[in-house]
């Protein structure tokens, strides 16, 4: 057991790592199972890895800039982590977005099968 959650450990610290270089398209690409679920604090569901790359790339088309993302913090359970960013954006339309999530985690096969955000500003 304590192999696999270092093994988890090390998959989650890649996958931020991506996160915090702005390689967001690229981490999911590389660590999220063809058949993942995700679903926003306010219900809105994806469902299947094609579909989230699609809402990144339509969520990205309106970032102009990607100012910061701070990693605050890391937990690594049986099969689950969670992460807790910070995110300091600019629109393309001037706008700042600044918001601070946990993202939750559950892996199947070395991959995120399912992930949940749990955002606040």
């Amino acid at each position: 057991m304590e192999t696999e959650v270092v093994n988890l450990k090390e998959r989650v610290e890649a996958l931020d790592q991506k996160v915090m270089d702005g390689q967001i398209l690229e981490a999911v690409s590389a660590f999220f199972h063809p058949e993942v679920i995700t679903k926003e604090g306010n219900g809105a569901e994806t469902k299947g890895l094609i579909e989230k790359i699609a809402k990144l790339q339509e969520f990205f088309q309106g970032i102009s800039s990607v100012n910061d993302i701070k990693l605050h913090s890391q937990a690594v359970g049986d099969d689950v982590t969670m992460s807790e960013f910070t995110f300091d954006l600019t629109q393309s339309n001037g706008g700042h977005i600044l918001w601070n999530e946990v993202l939750r985690r559950k892996w199947k096969d070395g991959l995120v099968i399912n992930e949940r955000y749990y955002t606040a500003d």
